[in-house]
């Protein structure tokens, strides 16, 4: 227990126990695993469960090995089952969810040190009982949360493991299958191959399928929508397949749902009207609220700038022609109905969908609003009003911000359509009537940081990458008063003289809208440097080390300082007098050496890390907006030309340059001698290496001729025959198959001293088991391959003895059969001999006593005489096969002796 307590550090996450309920625990524990008796198995583990959230640490650490056998062998008894998994889900539980648990993180890491334990709770998982289904996938979604990436890889190496898992959303029980959507919220996070998987078995359309049987306000749907939320972000394989699956119009009916319900009417098409038939949001639940939050967070994934292009120009196209586009516009349009949360994150997502597609941008523009009196209010002034207004919070402020930069992203026609707004014209001017650049004008000019912030941005945005309305900004004359106008150019350069020191955000924005719009416009670079009162403005900041702001945001305004002096100086002409003007004043007051750092020191700031994060501001307070995402990209691209400009003029390094040129000429000329006199001596020292490599050939070729012709001479004494030569070679060959055998018996007694030398080093202490071991199955694999040798030549043999056998035998039926022509042949004698007796005894009696034979007697007898010596020939070769066959061990009888 000591070494489990020091392991997990036990004393820090629980009060110590006393030793008897460590004892209890060792009890039951051993009840468990050994009573034979299932009713006592069955309360020992009970009482475990009842302990188990008590005594998470001795539980766990002494009796895991008992539950994870049960869980791989008691497939068949579901109370057990249960009970072994709600222990699980105990232990890995922890009483208050606030506060790490530490305790349940070293559990779950040595439950994953177990190979069968998730292919066990994975089986559970597919067994139908209530209790047992549910607590398997309750412990699934623990140790989720605690190895989430150890367990997303066993499920995926698990046969079938993730459709097993999607297949629980087709659970009747709707306590397991909610169960089941919590448990696959961990599952999804953070995993591509996981989210994949999940999303081409179908999992999108379950999802919904839930969501279409909950109530608005169920928080089962918050579930469902983070899942689908989880496959979507920055996966562009599930957000294709969620766009060719048709999926994307079964979300705007979803939203339609929520926030109209199913039996209300529409709005009106295109958002003409601006009345609203959407129930109040004072009325809407807390947790329809979320819902909503969470679907309008699941498009924003669909078309955000981060995708790749080709994706999230294909939702956008998708989204408008389901009218998502035109139902979240009526939500911006309407003045009541949803709450500011809700309508931030619209306005985030409208701008996110109309980013970058001008049809979207078109039709954005193309809303409006219908006031009280009868008349119409185009949707951008009413973003524009808000964005405006110090009433509406920050964050819905921001987010307007955001749609309008994202309608004047990539959008050439709509700047020009502000800036046209701007521009003198021939008709009478309706002062009663508001337009997009009059109020950003007037935020511009405003004493709210913040605002004036917003205009200078926005004004920045509808010139940026446009050249022309640049020059065209500068016809813009502003009314200061009733009976003086001002050039914009000229009021913004006089706001910046009027803040001083002060109002460092409202500063920053300013200067940045100059830097934008001066850069590469030398038309309004003439007209800036034309006024000596900025000029001196500029570089007087640039050398005062007090203001308003943090450090910080001093070097920022420093920075954007640089910037807008140094633009000014490179954009103008060399034969221009308000160049040399200008480089004397820089030179004179702040120095070369100052602006270069002032303007590197930019990009190592927080307002800098933070700008160049994402193309929407992230900022929770107003203070945080300083710098804008797209200026610091044009930032980023002039900051190296600018640097490389001021310091390739460096007036030290002209005034100096002759010389500094007639040095640098010294010092190229005695380069150059000695690179020519290192040149010579290669030359040279290659010639000699080759001279010497030559000699040391031709020595050492006269050497081996001289020897050459020495043992051709001694050859020549030492000649022999031709046949002496042959005999010798004989011998040779023969003497060297000799060297060769005794070679190998050499190598065999070297491997057994090795052997036995190895043998005697592992009889001292501590000395290499392994090595004995290694020598003895050497051995062993040299006695198996005796014996396989032996099993060899034993078969052979055997193959032997039969192809005998069958030769013997067909010899004894060879013999047989000339046995029974003996027979015949010596009976036929027999019975010629008697006739040949019978007739002489007749032929004595006639008194022929002197007669002769016949021939054909005479033949007949040669015929038996042959024949005899081919039976006596016959027998001579029976006997021999008999003792061949005694010799194989074949059984011959007496009888076969006998004849």
């Amino acid at each position: 227990m000591a070494l489990f307590r020091g392991f997990f550090g036990g004393g820090g996450y629980e009060e110590e126990r006393d030793e008897s309920g460590v004892d209890v625990i060792e009890k039951l524990r051993d009840r468990v695993e050994t009573s034979a008796a299932l009713e006592d198995r069955r309360d020992a583990l009970k009482a475990l469960r009842n302990i188990a959230k008590k005594m998470r640490l001795h539980v766990g650490t002494m009796c895991l090995s008992v539950f994870v056998d049960i869980l791989e062998h008691e497939q068949g008894n579901p109370e057990m089952l249960f009970m072994t998994l709600d222990i699980f889900v105990a232990l890995l539980s922890s009483e208050d969810e606030s506060d790490e648990d530490d305790l349940g993180e070293r559990l779950a890491q040595e439950i994953m040190r177990k190979a069968p334990f998730i292919p066990s709770v994975l089986a559970a998982v597919d067994q139908y009982d209530f209790s047992v289904r549910r607590a398997a996938i309750q412990l699934l979604h623990s140790l989720l949360r605690h190895r989430g990436s150890e367990v997303q890889n066993l499920v995926m190496q698990h046969a079938m493991g993730i459709t097993k898992l999607v297949d629980l959303l087709h659970e009747t029980r709707e306590v397991v299958r909610n169960e089941a959507v919590l448990m696959l919220t961990e599952l999804s996070r953070s995993n591509s191959q996981v989210q994949q998987l999940l999303a081409y078995d179908n999992a999108f359309t379950l999802l919904f399928d839930v969501i279409d049987s909950e109530p608005f306000d169920s928080i089962v749907i918050e579930d469902c929508l983070f899942v689908i939320l989880n496959l979507l972000r920055k996966n562009s394989m599930n957000q294709q397949l969620f766009r060719e699956n048709n999926l994307i119009p079964r979300l705007g009916i979803v939203l339609h749902q929520f926030l109209y319900g199913n039996d209300e009417e529409d709005p009106v098409e295109g958002g003409q009207n601006g009345s609203s038939i959407a129930p109040s949001a004072e009325n809407w639940p807390k947790q329809r609220t979320a819902n909503v939050i969470f679907l309008l967070q699941i498009l924003r994934s669909l078309v955000a700038p981060d995708n790749a292009g080709g994706v999230t120009h294909a939702a956008q196209k998708a989204m408008h022609q389901a009218k998502i586009l035109g139902e979240l516009c009526r939500v911006l349009l309407s003045e009541t109905g949803v709450g500011v949360d809700v309508l931030t994150e619209s306005v985030v997502a409208v701008a996110e969908m109309i980013r970058g597609n001008y049809t979207n941008q078109e039709y954005f523009a193309s809303t409006s609003l219908e006031t009280e009196d009868g008349g119409v209010r185009p949707s951008l002034i009413v973003l524009l009003v808000s964005m405006v207004s110090e009433k509406q919070p920050f964050k819905l402020r921001c987010a307007v911000f955001y749609c309008l930069l994202s309608y004047l992203y990539d959008n050439e026609f709509a700047k020009t359509k502000i800036i046209e707004t701007l521009l003198p014209t021939s008709q009478p001017e309706h002062h009663s009537s508001m337009t997009t650049g009059a109020i950003i004008c007037q935020a511009l000019s405003s004493a709210e940081s913040i605002q004036s912030w917003f205009g200078s941005i926005s004004l920045l945005h509808c010139v940026l990458d446009v050249d022309h309305l640049r020059e065209q900004l500068l016809r813009v004359q502003l009314t200061v008063t009733t009976d003086e106008t001002m050039g914009l150019l000229h009021h913004i350069t006089h706001l910046l003289i009027s803040l001083g020191n002060r109002r460092a955000q409202s500063r920053a924005g300013l200067l940045q809208l100059l830097g934008v719009w001066l850069h590469e416009c030398p038309r309004a670079v003439a007209t800036f440097v034309a006024h000596d009162d900025i000029l001196q403005h500029l570089t007087a900041l640039m050398l005062d080390e007090c203001g308003e702001g943090s450090e910080s945001e001093q070097q920022v305004l420093k920075g954007l300082i640089a910037f807008v002096l140094l633009t000014c100086r490179n954009s103008l002409k060399d034969d221009d007098k308000g160049l040399s003007t200008l480089t004397a004043l820089l030179d004179r007051r702040v120095g070369r050496h100052r602006l270069a750092d002032a303007l590197e020191g930019v990009s190592r700031t927080e307002q800098f890390v933070r700008a160049a994060q994402k193309t929407q501001p992230l900022a929770k307070i107003p203070a945080e907006l300083f710098l804008d995402f797209h200026f610091v990209k044009l930032f980023k691209s002039a900051e190296g030309k600018l640097l490389k400009s001021l310091r390739s003029s460096d007036p030290l390094a002209t005034s100096s340059s002759s010389n500094n040129e007639a040095i640098i000429q010294s010092f190229k000329d005695l380069i150059k001698r000695q690179d020519e006199e290192i040149s010579v001596l290669k030359q040279e020292a290659k010639k000699a290496a080759s001279e010497m490599e030559k000699l040391k050939k031709e020595n050492d070729r006269s050497e081996l001729e001289r020897k050459l012709a020495e043992t051709e001479s001694k050859l020549a004494e030492t000649s022999i025959s031709g046949e002496k030569t042959a005999a010798l070679e004989a011998q040779i060959a023969s003497l060297t198959g000799v060297n060769a055998q005794w070679r190998a018996e050499v190598e065999k007694y070297k491997g057994w001293a090795e052997q036995w030398q190895n043998y005697q080093l592992t009889q001292l202490p501590n000395g290499g088991q392994d090595t004995v071991i290694q020598q003895l199955q050497y051995q062993l694999a040299t006695l198996e391959q005796q014996l396989q040798y032996g099993y060899t030549a034993f078969e052979q043999q055997g193959q032997q003895v039969a192809a005998a056998m069958g030769e013997s035998e067909q010899w004894k039926n060879h013999a047989s059969a000339w046995e029974g022509r003996a027979k015949d042949m010596e009976r036929l004698w027999r019975e010629e001999k008697g006739k040949k007796d019978v007739n002489g005894t007749a032929n004595g009696i006639n008194g022929s006593s002197t007669s002769t034979e016949s021939p054909d007697v005479v033949k007949l007898q040669t015929e038996q005489e042959e024949l005899l010596e081919l039976l006596a020939d016959q027998h001579t070769k029976m006997c021999g096969y008999r003792k061949r066959l005694r010799a194989l061990g074949q059984p011959v009888s007496e009888d076969e002796d006998d004849e």
